[in-house]
């Protein structure tokens, strides 16, 4: 499995993209099943996870919480490590640390043989820590290169290109000439997106659009040029024509959208949860399908396809069988950057309601003529009976909890975590 952070769909060649950020990814999904409307559970990577991880939704699990993922759920790495999988994980993000220096057990290595998070880089801007994607794809490699006969489960995931946006300088060159247009940005004092540059996200001396653009379409030109060199060596190994590989994202990022810009933080718009989701299984699947998928399917997809029998209580399909329609996309998102409180979204056959806990504010959107969301139809009356119908679905699913835990008891965050998720723009 293979994962990008803050990655949009829309902007890789294979969805469509005009410049030139993704050969490798792209000639991949031309081996592949390629999904054009797959959505994440959240645009935030430790939410996102719980969800890929376990296959229930964020709220299910409290990790949306910031509560470690819990011991009483059997992870993806867990179910196959019982069927005789060696398990390893290589990760960059900082928020998948199994350990933080303050607090130990976050659950993300549960089932793992081992959980390479060892991140020795520095962000360009903040004090991070993080390992960028070639020394990512490094030590993935060296795992590939020393697998035995026994059947191999390697979840990879890419800090690139999660901001700042600052990849080698060729990489951005490759993607085309540094833009001539100009629409300077204000720069924010706070981490929020919202009208202007956040703070973290500040590069040297740049006001200007285009150049963040720009420059995080080099993120992904990056990225790629390291996905290529690990498709090789599975491919030298002689894995690449024989494995089930999915490769998705754990969230976009916001781009102008809405006026939002370089975040992903507390907001739900399509460019945040609309995600890549590409399945290869030998040479069996190919193509590009338009129904409507969710993380949710990553668990139940890769266990069956080990012949393992999926937990009953999973809302996810098998991607490689067809998806029936009307199927709930459900979102959910806290926004500690502003006043609007939790926000939750539901997908279904293209509509899409987004609400606002605190305020009740509701949104309506069909993504299928309006992708950028433009034209709330929220107060159409010929939208009426749809919106209430959608409503309901949505306060079910975000009242659901098929896992039953109890009410989650996140410990207190002490004052070394809250100024770590500051520098993360997670909190202001």
């Amino acid at each position: 499995m293979i994962t990008a952070d803050t990655l949009r769909a829309d902007h890789l060649g294979a969805y469509g993209y005009g410049r030139d950020t993704s050969p490798n990814f792209d000639a991949f999904s031309d081996d592949a099943l390629l999904f054009e409307n797959a959505f994440s559970h959240a645009p935030q990577t430790h939410t996102s996870f719980s969800s890929i991880l376990t296959g229930f939704l964020p709220h299910e699990t409290h990790a949306y919480q910031r509560a470690p993922l819990p011991a009483e759920v059997d992870t993806l790495a867990e179910l196959l490590q019982s069927a005789g999988y060696s398990t390893h994980a290589v990760v960059s993000n900082y928020l998948l640390r199994q350990k933080s220096r303050w607090r130990e057990g976050q659950g993300w290595a549960q089932g793992f043989d081992s959980y390479d998070d060892e991140m020795n880089q520095r962000e360009l801007i903040r004090p991070q820590p993080e390992r960028t994607a070639r020394e990512t794809t490094d030590r993935a490699i060296e795992i590939i290169r020393r697998s035995t006969d026994k059947p191999l489960f390697l979840w990879v995931h890419y800090q690139d290109p999660h901001g700042p946006y600052a990849a080698p300088p060729e990489f951005a060159a490759a993607v085309g000439a540094a833009p001539e247009e100009h629409r300077l940005l204000p720069l924010n004092r706070t981490r929020s997106g919202a009208g202007g540059i956040p703070v973290h996200q500040r590069l040297p001396g740049g006001r200007n659009y285009f150049h963040y653009v720009w420059q995080y379409d080099g993120e992904i030109r990056y990225f790629d040029h390291q996905l290529g060199r690990l498709i090789s060596a599975l491919k030298e190994a002689g894995l690449y024509d024989q494995s089930l590989i999915l490769f998705t994202a754990d969230h976009g990022e916001a781009l102008g959208e809405h006026d939002f810009y370089f975040s992903h933080v507390g907001r739900l718009f399509h460019g945040l949860t609309h995600v890549p989701l590409v399945l290869k299984h030998g040479g069996r699947l190919s193509g590009r399908r338009q129904d409507y998928v969710q993380h949710l399917d990553v668990v139940p997809t890769l266990a069956i396809a080990a012949g393992i029998e999926p937990d009953p209580r999973l809302r996810g399909t098998d991607l490689r069988q067809p998806t029936p329609e009307g199927r709930e996309i459900f979102a959910i998102v806290e926004s500690p950057l502003d006043r609007d409180g939790e926000r939750a979204s539901l997908v279904v056959d293209g509509l899409k309601l987004v609400k606002n806990r605190d305020t009740q504010k509701l949104r309506l959107y069909d993504l299928r003529a309006d992708p950028a969301e433009e034209n709330d139809l929220s107060g159409d009356p010929s939208h009426r009976t749809q919106r209430k119908q959608l409503e309901h679905r949505l306060e079910r699913l975000r009242h659901a909890d098929r896992l039953a835990l109890g009410a989650p008891q996140p410990e207190p965050l002490t004052d070394q975590e809250r100024e770590a998720l500051r520098a993360l723009g997670y909190l202001d």
